[in-house]
């Protein structure tokens, strides 16, 4: 055994072709994180442009109704489906909410992009009039069978307790009846 160790010998010497490949692999390596931070940046930058486009979609788009649900404005009536702007510019914002609850269960929207519009979505849930409104659509949609209307905006309420008992209800004396069901 003695010999065979005497035989056996390391050749600690690094080529020039070795270090030149050493040096490679370690520049691909460095420009490879350098390219996945910058990514990763852009990224993060085109999230933040998004919901700035959403934000001033809410604010600034006449197609919007939000100060109908900020400012307690009374809107749901027996006249309400008959086709006005007011009914447009309602769900119009409804599905604009409606899809940023849509991102958010897909994870698309992470806590803190999502808490952007905590407020606004809590005005408008806790709205008397668009909870008379998604009574009528929610009891509507199940006698026709159907995906309720701005379904998302709907599992976001029901998930964080928006909808109190009597809304499941379709005979309740709280709610009034506008739509057929």
């Amino acid at each position: 055994m003695c010999t065979i160790l005497s035989q056996i010998s390391f050749n600690t010497e690094i080529s020039i072709a070795d270090a030149a490949s050493i040096l490679t692999f370690l520049t691909i390596v460095i420009s490879g994180i350098f390219a996945l931070c910058k990514w990763t940046k852009q990224m993060k930058m085109k999230r933040a442009e998004y919901i700035k486009d959403l934000t001033t979609e809410i604010r600034t788009s006449p197609h919007m109704a939000f100060d109908v649900f900020e400012y307690g404005k009374e809107w749901y009536g027996l006249d309400f489906h008959d086709g006005s702007d007011i009914e447009e510019r309602v769900d119009y914002t409804l599905s604009v909410f409606s899809y940023i609850c849509y991102l958010r269960k897909q994870d698309l929207l992470n806590n803190a992009e999502f808490n952007c519009f905590k407020y606004e979505l809590a005005r408008i849930l806790t709205n008397p009039h668009f909870q008379q409104y998604f009574y009528n659509l929610y009891h509507f949609s199940r006698s026709q069978n159907q995906p309720m209307t701005f379904l998302y905006l709907f599992e976001y309420a029901k998930e964080n307790g928006y909808l109190d008992s009597e809304f499941y209800n379709p005979k309740s004396t709280k709610y009034f009846h506008v739509l057929n069901f």
